[in-house]
């Protein structure tokens, strides 16, 4: 058995799309990363795929990284692994996870067996929040709102360093509802907030808002790709709009005025319930930047009391794409060191 000094703990952060995992150290530091398209045709070849990417670091990525002890087999203390959907964290039950394919899947215990160490399960925005707020934007923060914004939209309470759970379903506000929002969502329901906060919301009103207006949008991607596009023959990203703000494009910037507005309406009461320090604001879109930051601050503004608007600072994550690695690695040390 390694000693302190040796241990490893790993975190893994599943996506919809993509999964990596990674080795952190005591501070949040990652050590070596590696990343994987996401395994979506079951729950015994995802648990394949985790368990190859874990051997992998240990094996490879971490000795080229300077730590050839990592690859002693008792080494690896614990896993950390943070995914989408609704889960019972207690069993480490996969509950159900529409895009992975998963139901009442027992992945922590499947995946420990297959590496011979506890594996912690959490939702992946909760193991965000606490990448964030162990070693990010949120460490030092008495509360903080965590907010995710990629493929979908979530957020998690942070308080005193602790991630708030509530009774399980806590911090999906991708599905409140924004008047006047006709989309429909991949829940059943329409109008819900991620249809226009998320990056697939971004893509979906910029797509809609260049067939009737002028933008640069639609010269980058045009209905029938001529042969001198043959560079923009893929499909949109929420990149693609923010680099269209960027240069000015009108639509592009209205999308982000938009999608802002919405998530800092949705954000402003729980503001005034909870007085947060911060709102940190991460996943692939936060790095539009101010595009997406100021019109949340305005909404906020708007919506609250002079002192409570103030006080808060809305800023971006330290770690955009990193936190629910560095979070879940962060869970497993946290579970290897007091393992009852």
């Amino acid at each position: 058995m390694a000693d302190g000094a040796e241990a490893v703990y790993i975190g893994i952060d599943v996506g919809g799309t993509n999964t990596a995992a990674g080795a952190a150290d005591a501070e949040g530091r990652l050590i070596a990363t590696v990343r994987r398209r996401t395994e979506t045709s079951g729950g015994d070849a995802l648990v394949r795929q985790l368990a190859e990417m874990v051997r992998e670091l240990l094996a490879v990525r971490l000795p080229e990284a300077g730590f050839p002890q990592a690859a002693d087999r008792g080494a690896l203390r614990a896993v950390g692994v943070g995914i989408p959907g609704f889960l019972d964290t207690r069993r480490g039950l996969v509950r159900h996870a529409a895009n992975l394919r998963l139901r009442d899947f027992p992945l922590a215990d499947r995946l420990g067996g297959r590496l011979g160490v506890p594996v912690v399960l959490d939702n992946d925005v909760r193991m965000y929040a606490y990448g964030e707020a162990t070693a990010g934007a949120a460490a030092g923060c008495g509360t903080a709102l965590v907010v995710a914004v990629g493929t979908g939209l979530a957020c998690a309470v942070v308080h005193r360093g602790r991630v708030w759970r509530g009774g399980g379903l806590a911090g999906e506000i991708g599905h409140v509802r924004v008047e006047g929002n006709r989309y429909a969502c991949g829940c059943g329901r329409t109008g819900c907030l991620e249809t226009l906060a998320s990056a697939g919301g971004i893509v979906r009103q910029a797509q809609a808002l260049m067939r009737r207006k002028r933008s640069v949008l639609a010269e980058w991607f045009p209905k029938r790709p001529t042969p001198e596009k043959t560079g923009w023959e893929r499909p949109m990203t929420a990149a693609d709009v923010a680099r269209a703000a960027d240069l000015g494009d009108a639509v592009a910037a209205g999308v982000f005025e938009r999608a802002g507005r919405a998530l800092g309406s949705a954000l402003a009461v729980a503001v005034a319930l909870l007085d947060p320090d911060a709102i940190v604001i991460g996943g692939g879109v936060s790095k539009a930047g101010e595009r997406l930051l100021a019109p949340v601050r305005q909404a906020l503004k708007e919506r609250l009391h002079p002192l409570q608007a103030a006080k808060v600072n809305v800023t971006t994550a330290r770690w955009p794409d990193d936190a629910g690695v560095i979070g879940s690695a962060l869970a497993a040390r946290a579970r290897g060191e007091h393992p009852a």
